[in-house]
Parts: C-alpha cells; structure tokens; sequence
C-alpha cells in the first residue's frame, strides 16, 4: 500500500470538508463548461463564469505561487493591456491607414481597432489566468488529488457515453452544434482534444486503484472503451494522435521505471491492445490516416499551412505588440493570399500563432516560460506524491499544450479549463508554502468581477440588450436584419451605427446599413461606401457582391453589374451563380440582361452559359459573334465544347452546325448528335444511325444470369410480363438461337410501357438496324434518348 507524507500544515476537520468539496467542485466545473456547448458562446460561458466565480469567492487560494509566476502574470495582464494604449505610441499597419484614409471607416484610437471587443476578451483572460492559479495553487491534500482526478474521469466518461447515446440516436441538445451531429462542441477538433487527454486520467486512474487494491479499477477499465469509442465517433485524427502519444509515454513510465522484463511486456503489450482495437474498430477515423499508402494527400497540402502563411504575414506586421485581444478574425481577411477562398477564417488554427497575432511575441515567450515553471513544479515524481497521477496528468497538459500549434483548443473555454485543470492536478503536493494574506482578498476580488461579468453576458444574450461588446454587436445584428426584412431601415440604421462604433471591422454590419441606406431613400453613394467597406472587409466570399447586385436590381443596374462582375471574380464556379444572375435579371430588372452578356466575353464557361440563358432567337446571332471572334474555338478545352455543340445541338435551324462540321471534321465528335437529327430531318436515316453508332455509348445494361432454357424463359414471361430483368434474359435468348424477330418482338413488348427501362428503346434501336430498317432505327434511338434524360 502507498503511504502518503504527512502534510506540512495541519487541517481542522472543517477544513478537511472545505478542501474534499473543492477537489469535488473542480473538476465538475470542467466537465459543466464542457456539457454547455464547450462554453464556446457569450451566454454560456458566462453561465461557466459566474459558476467559477463563486466558487473562487468561497475557497480562493491561499498561497502564492511564488515572485517568478507572479510577475508573468502582471506582465501577460500588461500586454493584454496595451490594447488600449494610444495607436499613435505604435507603427501604424498599411491595413489601419486603408481603412481610415480610403475608406473612411470611423477606428478607435487605441491599438485595438475594436477596444469593446478587446476588453470582453480580457475578461475571459483575466478567468483563465484565475483559473491556472486556483487549481495550481489550492493546497490539497494528496486524497483530495486523487479524488479530484476520479471525479474527472467519471465525469468525462459519463460526458462521452452521453454523447455517444445521442449519436446513437441521432439527436443533439438544443445547444449542441456539431456538423457530425457529435458532442457540444463545435469543432470536432477540440472535443478530440478533451476526450483525448481525459483518457489519460482514466489510465492513471486505473492503475492507482489496481495498486491500491481496489476494485473500482474495474470501472476504470470499463470507463476507457466508451472514451476510445467517443474518439473514433468524433472522426477526429487529432483526438486519436493524442491517445496514442499519451498512452505511448505513461505506458514507457511503467515499462522501463523498474526495468523488468514482466513490465515491458505488459506495457507493449497494452499498447498492442489500443492499438489493434483502433485498427478493428477505428473505421473511418483511422482511414483518415491513409496508412494503406496511395493517397497524395499530405500534410503539404492541407489548407491549414495556408492559413499558417497570412497568418505569419499578419503577425509580421505587428510583431511586438500584436493588434489587440478580439481582433484576429476582422484583420486576418485582410491578408488571406495563399489562404485564399470562400470560407472565412474565424483563427489561424493555432493557438500560439492566435497569441502572437493579438498580443505580440511577448506573450507567447511569457506562456512559454510559465509553461516550463509548470512542469518544473511537478518534480519529483517520487514515491508517496500521487506521482503515476501526476506524470500521467503532466503528460495530458503537455499534449493539449503541442495540439496548440495546430488547434485552437486553448482558445476554447471548454477545453482550456480541461488542459489546464491537468496541469493543476500535476503540481507536487503537499504545498511547501505557508499561506499568504494577500491572495485571498485578490481573487475574491477577482470573483466579483467574474461574477458581474457572468451575470452580465448572459442577461444581455436573454434579453437581447445592446450591451457593448460581442453580445451587443451579435443583438445588435440580428435585431438590425430583422428591422431591415421588415422595412423598418431607420431603425436597422440606428442599430448598425451603434454595433459598429464596438465592432468597426465587421463586415456584415457594413452590408446591413448599407441595405438600410438604400431602404431609407438615402443618396446612393453613401450606400455604395458601405458596400465597398464590407468587400475590403471581406475580400474572399462571393456571397457579399452577388447580395449586393441583388440589392441594386431596379434601383442602380449599373451598380448590380459591377457588385456581379466583383462575384464572379471571386467565385470558384461562375457559371452557377451567372446563370443565377439571369433568372434574378430577368425577373427584377430587365436593364442589367444586356450587360451580362459582356460579362462571358473571353470566358468559355460564361460564354456556354450566357448562350443557355438567352431567348431562342438570339441564340444564332450570339454564335456568330463568338465564332467570329474564336473561330477555330480555341478558348475551349474538350469538356466546354461538348457543352456548346450540345447546346448548338438542340437549336434550329441546323444547316449553320452542318457547314461547321465540314470545315472542321473534328467537331463531328462533339457535334454528331445535331448532325445526326439533320440528316434524319432530310430522310436520310442511314447515315444519321450510322453516326449513333459511332459516337454513342451504348447505355448500362442488366447482368443477366443466364440461368433457364428458352421455354422456361418464355413460360416466366407470359406469367409476369413486366419482369424486366426476365424480358432481357428471354431477348438475350432468342438472340443467341437466331430468332431476332422473336428478340425484337419482345423488346418492343417493353418499349410500348411508358415506365420500362430506357435501355429497351436502345435495344428495340439495334434490332431495326439488324433488319436494316434505319427509320424504325432512329426513331427507336430518338425515344431512347428522350427517355434518358427524364
């Protein structure tokens, strides 16, 4: 049995009872913040707030963590800090004096060019930094440790069979949201992390009940499926790397820390075991590794390293001091190259990358230093101080401290209090420091702020109150769009202009007023200004300009066709949406059609769709001006041409396609299907089947089984007359013996009801041609076309 060292400091029962309901509280506060959607929303991270706060009122810390830690913490707070210092004190970014001088967009003073944001954001830091001091700081009692590090494993593993209840069931809390219908979070990424480094305590769990001769080790061994399972569900490769690292180091720790061969071969050979269950079970979670090899998908590749370069183009724009705390996701579109692309970025998908962008490389080099305290904090591993808890608990916090470089799950409340909470139960107690005066009052003073702030968030998201900051600007947005769908644009003015004097970087409250300014009859121009800052602000999605033009539709035709011209730019697929602008034309404002058609001049996709959307008779004079211009229709590559001379294909007359093909005898393999129908117009039946011949693929066919004797095949079709895979049996049949008259009769069978299959008209095609009546041929060919295609 382990013995524990007696405590430095001696503890009333009462005490004793303070401290148990601490170690108890901890931890669910933890798995609380997780089951509230990852506390990734104002509302219910400030739910989480307000719940830590009162627990930091009733038991802060008592110690100090020392002058080193102590003084990173100040310093980290300056930094954050300096968001509100003078932006005249600092070089001023090429992006600022764009914005102020082109634009005329109205900027805070202040570094931060969104201070009311920043100073959410501070709050939530000033918790995470309560938060690391608390659950580091609190003298617990080696029995409280362990208690705290089992009521986190349950809880996780409750958190996880919930989860996988749900997915099961295919069903979701009404504030979970998840694109794979998978746990709170919203990204599968952090709910990988938390499951990940959670299974870890599980182990060390196990392990100290399996030593201490419990039998709830059981429950711990049962527990680590249902976590492992959560993993594979989550799909994410992230979560699964974490495990594996993780159980690789805790298992090394009990493999070589005695170094006898019975413990090796128990550590290999349970890691045998995870990882044959993940390679039975992990399905397409693991496939998503492409250990089977032949995928040149690589890490290369991966968008992420794209957004890792703007990010670092950003971050060397400001190095030192960052561009302020809430500011990322407005300043980061402005340098989206490599990047580039319709999805908007709302984080560089690192969270150190994240930090050095708002707060300067100080800061990263402050969390580096603490970070290294930390783990210096938890050493030594010896005998009697929970250390194969604590090593696996360090091992945890160090893996979500490296996910860090490629997520931003330190950036998400949910999961930062899980890694760091780790880190907590990693520190070597008991505490060797007496206790101090002056942490008590701090944090219980911290608390109170906490609280407000909590209380504040969430009130405001209840009753949507224009408070300043992300839950205002959020209110603000939602309730201004409603204003404008029902016409009221003054009132969607006055709450746009109040959102952007917190918010001056959002692009969508720039688009808002300007739809207002246009509502409100004000002069077009100054509409126009709000368009142009919402596309500065938002340079990559194509959605912006195409809404645009949509609003100018009747009002300024001119001004619709430049905000298209913009989305077609943007647009990976511009032939959808030009094909959307015709319909929105042709229905709203007749003026913008004319100049559409400019819009396909030199663009080969444009121009097959502007030729869809035109009215029949102008579609030969359109197909003039473009051979005049592309005669040889080089612009063209094979797939665009099938499109055009399908199209040509199906207008009159077709002596103009016919002429075209003669000069150039190599459109015939695009064109064949206009020619054909020309030839079969002129009677000349032959040589139009002759080209479906040629040209056409004959289309899927049934298997036939081949299974019966012709009178057998034929007693089967007189009993059901609509089996068709017997009708096909029964023609392969009767071809095979020589009776093609009997095949044919039976093709047509199926031919005269309207819902057999196509390929019987194909077939019924074949069989006239065999008797060389090319007519019956045809025509038979022209209904298996049209049934095709319905």
């Amino acid at each position: 049995m382990q013995t524990e060292p007696p405590s430095p400091t001696s503890r009333s029962h009462r005490g004793d009872r303070t401290t148990q309901a601490v170690a108890l509280a901890l931890p669910l506060v933890v798995i609380f913040a997780s089951f509230l959607s990852g506390a990734t929303t104002r509302w219910s991270e400030g739910i989480v707030l307000v719940v830590f706060a009162l627990l930091l009122f009733v038991r802060p810390p008592r110690v100090s963590l020392g002058w080193p830690l102590n003084a990173l913490a100040i310093l980290f707070l300056a930094l954050a800090a300096t968001a509100f210092l003078p932006a005249r004190w600092f070089f001023l970014p090429d992006w600022r004096t764009a914005l102020t001088n082109d634009l005329g967009v109205q900027l805070a003073s202040t570094l931060s060019a969104q201070p009311w944001l920043s100073l959410d954001s501070c709050v939530t830091l000033v918790a995470g930094l309560a938060w690391i001091y608390d659950v580091t700081a609190l003298d617990l009692e080696l029995r409280d440790v362990r208690l705290a590090a089992r009521v986190f494993a349950g809880g996780m593993i409750a958190f996880a069979a919930l989860c996988i209840l749900l997915y099961l069931e295919k069903r979701a809390l009404p504030f979970w949201h998840n694109v794979r219908n998978f746990g709170s979070y919203p990204n599968r990424n952090q709910t990988g992390d938390l499951f990940g480094i959670s299974t870890l305590v599980v182990l060390a769990c196990m392990q100290d009940s399996f030593r201490r001769g419990h039998k709830r080790w059981l429950l711990w061994l049962a527990g680590a499926p249902i976590l492992v399972a959560a993993l594979i569900l989550d799909y994410s490769r992230a979560g699964i790397l974490i495990l594996v690292v993780g159980a690789v180091a805790w298992l090394a720790r009990l493999a070589f820390r005695k170094w006898s061969g019975a413990s090796v071969a128990v550590a290999v050979s349970l890691l045998l075991v995870l990882l044959t269950g993940l390679l039975l079970f992990g399905g397409e979670t693991i496939a998503r590794f492409h250990l089977r090899g032949g995928s040149d998908e690589g890490v290369t590749s991966d968008f992420r390293w794209l957004i890792f370069r703007d990010a670092w183009t950003m971050i060397k724009a400001s190095p030192w001091c960052g561009v302020g705390l809430g500011n990322f996701e407005g300043v980061f579109a402005l340098f989206r190259e490599a990047s580039h692309g319709v999805t908007r970025s709302l984080h560089p998908e690192s969270d150190w990358l994240w930090l050095w962008s708002e707060m300067g490389w100080p800061a990263v080099a402050i969390v580096l230093i603490a970070l290294a305290l930390f783990v210096r904090r938890a050493f030594p591993l010896k005998e009697g101080t929970n250390q194969r808890l604590r090593y696996a608990a360090l091992i945890g916090g160090l893996l979500f401290s490296l996910h860090g470089l490629v997520d931003v799950s330190g950036h998400r409340f949910g999961t930062f209090l899980c890694g760091t909470f780790l880190f907590g139960l990693a520190q070597l107690r008991p505490i060797a420091r007496p206790p101090s005066r002056w942490p008590p009052i701090l944090f219980r003073l911290t608390s109170l702020l906490l609280l407000a702030a909590g209380l504040t968030w969430f009130v405001a998201w209840r009753d949507q109150l224009l408070l300043p900051g992300y839950v205002g600007v959020e209110n603000a947005k939602n309730a201004a769009a409603f204003a404008n769908r029902g016409d009221r644009f003054a009132e969607a003015l006055v709450l746009d202009n109040r959102a952007l004097d917190w918010a001056p970087l959002d692009w969508q409250l720039y688009f808002s007023r300007g739809i207002a300014r246009i509502g409100a009859r004000q002069p077009a121009a100054s509409a126009l200004a709000d368009f142009r800052r919402a596309r500065f602000l938002e340079p990559s999605a194509w959605e912006l300009p195409f809404d645009e033009g949509k609003v100018w539709l009747g009002l300024q035709p001119g001004l619709a066709l430049s905000a298209w011209r913009e989305a077609l730019r943007r647009s990976s697929n511009p032939s959808a949406i030009y094909s959307q602008m015709f319909a929105l034309a042709a229905q709203l404002d007749h003026r913008a059609l004319p100049g559409l058609g400019n819009f396909a001049t030199g663009d080969p996709r444009l121009t097959i769709t502007y030729l869809e959307n035109i009215p029949a008779d102008k579609f030969a004079p359109a197909l003039q001006q473009l051979l005049a211009r592309d005669p040889d229709l080089k612009e063209f590559d094979t797939v665009e041409k099938k499109r055009l001379f399908a199209l040509w294909s199906r207008h009159e007359p077709l002596d103009g396609l016919v002429r075209a093909t003669t000069a150039h005898p190599d459109w015939l393999e695009f064109a064949w299907p206009g020619v054909a129908r020309w030839q079969a117009g002129r009677g000349e039946y032959r040589e139009a089947w002759r080209l479906v011949r040629q040209y056409s693929a004959p289309p899927p066919m049934p298997v036939s089984s081949g299974a019966g004797s012709l009178p057998e095949l034929e007693r089967k079709f007189i009993a059901d007359p609509r089996d068709y895979a017997n009708g096909y049996a029964l023609y392969r049949a009767q071809l095979a013996t020589g009776k093609s008259d009997d095949a044919l009769s039976t093709i047509r069978h199926f031919t005269a009801q309207p819902d057999a299959p196509a390929y019987f008209s194909y077939l019924e095609a074949e069989g006239w041609a065999m008797q060389q009546n090319w007519q019956r041929a045809w025509q038979s060919w022209d209904d298996f076309r049209e049934r095709a295609s319905h």
